[in-house]
């Protein structure tokens, strides 16, 4: 009787390590580079960072994301639904044109890497897919989301997924935002890294420039804003600017833009969230 008629693992099941595919210390060059990218100065540095999960990872194989390596924890520290997921993870990742680097780890390693406290058995480093400013802004116009110093992850991460579902081209991220690229932002954008552009301005006045050039609309959401945002002739070429938590929007944005939008709320609040 094969192991799949006795409720053990499929006899299918393709995630079982070769030898020299099992990553036992955590000194090997590998692994501290998967380490050494939970720190924002080696993904600044490198162009690379972490993405966990077998749903995450599907998704950036199929937007053609480069991933330079593919981490599975050993088998033995899974479940069997959870060895079935990865093992179709890992049948995509080697169809593709450029299969990653597979590797496998035990629970401990890759419990420091991962950083979670219930791993999901697979992480990958991929490869940043960066924009220059020509193919940013495409001939077909858009909306671009503008975020201003915004700190926190969750909010990175759902202002992005939330700028894909309303259909917007792409957003720019300034100098003084949060890292996208860390854990909890990859996490809580859902995928929208791999197929929203983005584009990085250091300053206001240079990312104001290249809106106005490509001839976006600037609206600046501010809580001394004086027009309603349903009053805002929204068109395919604004730009809505967001600014950080616990300030705003920048004077410089203030400054730039052609409308101050407000959200005018019932009751005793008196702000929003900036993902809201």
């Amino acid at each position: 009787m094969d192991r799949s008629e006795a409720g053990g693992t499929p006899a299918s099941f393709s995630i079982k390590p070769e030898s020299d595919m099992l990553i036992t210390s955590q000194d090997n060059r590998r692994v501290r580079q998967a380490l050494s990218l939970n720190a924002r100065k080696h993904r600044d540095t490198t162009g690379l960072y972490l993405v966990e999960g077998p749903n995450l990872i599907r998704e950036a194989l199929q937007q053609n994301v480069i991933l330079h390596s593919l981490f599975f924890m050993s088998e033995d520290a899974l479940p069997r639904m959870r060895i079935e997921e990865l093992d179709a993870v890992r049948k995509i990742a080697e169809a593709g044109e450029n299969p990653p680097e597979i590797r496998f780890l035990g629970r401990d390693i890759f419990q420091k890497i991962a950083q979670t406290q219930t791993p999901q058995g697979v992480l990958a480093i991929a490869e940043k897919s960066l924009y220059a400013e020509q193919d940013f802004f495409t001939p077909a116009g858009g909306n671009v989301l503008v975020l201003d110093r915004i700190q926190d992850p969750g909010n990175l991460g759902t202002l992005l997924r939330t700028a894909e579902a309303a259909g917007f081209s792409g957003a720019m991220l300034l100098k003084g935002c949060g890292d996208v690229y860390g854990p909890k932002a990859v996490r809580a954008a859902a995928g929208t890294l791999f197929r929203l552009p983005l584009l990085f301005p250091d300053t206001p006045q240079l990312a104001a420039g290249m809106l106005r050039i490509n001839g976006k609309t600037i609206y600046a959401a501010a809580a001394g804003g004086n027009t309603p945002y349903y009053d805002c002739p929204f068109n395919e070429d604004a730009a809505i600017v967001i600014g950080n938590e616990g300030n705003g929007v920048s004077a410089e944005w203030l400054e730039a833009a052609d409308c101050m939008l407000s959200i005018p709320m019932a009751g005793r609040a008196e702000s929003l969230n900036a993902a809201l």
